[in-house]
């Protein structure tokens, strides 16, 4: 019996430390994101992208914030883009590299500040951030993408912009609206 309960008390404390872990990487990279936490894309959102949105071979995809890289894997395998994720919260990174690892070598993870990278390469960008840094994102996207780039939001427009197709998730929860731009 005692037995049973170290093992029981020793994931207990495992799980304790990750909790821990994952907190504090968290809240130090709230102090660089403005408060965006990371949240995974769900996997109807992924689906509904990759149908709607054609991307072909060597194509560029750049995934600002790309959490867990469950896009840039799932855009790698269907269509071969060269897929790029940029991250700067430790604990989402690690995971993200962990994936790529394991299941996809045309995906690259940079543990690197999207503000400071040059998307001028970039064929198709998506982002899942909040709508406060939006505006700020639109003159970027503006100043850096090659005309006819692909720009893909989830839940929260870019302002100014008109959106060439609205996208939603044939999902009881996760069907907030995608949208979907063409940079001119």
């Amino acid at each position: 019996m005692s037995n049973i309960l170290l093992v029981f008390l020793g994931i207990l404390i495992v799980f304790a430390a990750l909790k821990i872990i994952f907190a504090f990487f968290t809240g130090l990279s709230t102090l660089k994101t403005g408060g965006a936490m990371f949240t995974t894309t769900h996997r109807s959102k992924i689906r509904e992208i990759l149908e709607a949105v054609p991307m072909h071979p060597g194509q560029v995809l750049y995934d600002l914030g790309c959490g867990d890289g469950r896009l840039l894997i799932a855009a790698a395998k269907r269509y071969k883009v060269r897929a790029i994720g940029l991250e700067i919260n430790p604990w989402p990174y690690l995971i993200s590299r962990i994936r790529v690892g394991l299941q996809q070598r045309s995906v690259t993870i940079r543990f690197q500040d999207f503000w400071k990278t040059d998307l001028r390469e970039a064929d198709i960008v998506f982002c899942y951030l909040f709508p406060d840094v939006m505006d700020r994102l639109r003159d970027k996207l503006s100043k850096e993408l090659k005309s006819g780039a692909k720009v893909i939001s989830c839940n929260f427009e870019i302002p100014g912009w008109t959106p060439e197709k609205i996208l939603t998730a044939p999902h009881p929860i996760h069907n907030d609206p995608i949208f979907v731009y063409s940079n001119v």
